[in-house]
């Protein structure tokens, strides 16, 4: 099932590659609302490019989705442990296109990919068991099944103070 699942996200990636051709492998749009937040995060907050670029060095990939099932008990944006196959990690960030300002969405997407370079951080971390162990340890468990950290959440309030024009801040670890 898992195998269905990232060779799904490969067909879909191939598509949004032929729309919109990206610097990045590690980081990989689905959707063109997904490149256009890509392209536009990138561009607008050094903090989200370092963690784009950070990415390209690891052994994660990053899918990243702007089709969100609408319901408000949803959250905005989050990400998921997909699988770990032919020494790749593939994980997908969902980041809602509806529910908030095109600057919230950007910061949303700068606190997930900061998620991601923490499992990017992580070889041990195969599976969502292992992203589990991974935040009880760095963070903690929120809502149900959602976990959290403390970067995660200063990279965000960075990025949303980059696109406000209050400074840079300190770039993410």
């Amino acid at each position: 099932m898992l195998i269905l699942a990232v060779l799904a996200l490969v067909s879909a990636d191939a598509l949004a590659e032929k729309r919109q051709p990206s610097p990045w492998t590690h980081t990989r749009a689905l959707t063109p609302g997904a490149a256009a937040l890509l392209a536009e995060a990138t561009e607008r907050s050094p903090a989200i490019r370092k963690l784009v670029d950070d990415l390209e060095r690891t052994d994660v990939v990053v899918y990243l989705s702007d089709s969100m099932s609408g319901f408000e008990s949803e959250s905005q944006a989050y990400l998921t442990f997909v699988a770990a196959a032919a020494g790749l990690r593939y994980l997908l960030v969902r980041v809602d296109p509806w529910r908030s300002q095109q600057s919230e969405r950007i910061a949303r997407l700068g606190h997930e990919l900061q998620h991601a370079t923490e499992i990017a951080q992580a070889p041990e971390v195969r599976d969502g068991d292992g992203v589990r162990r991974l935040y009880k340890h760095i963070g903690w468990e929120g809502q149900r099944g959602r976990f959290e950290s403390s970067h995660a959440r200063e990279v965000g309030d960075l990025v949303r103070n980059e696109l406000a024009g209050h400074g840079r801040g300190t770039p993410p670890r």
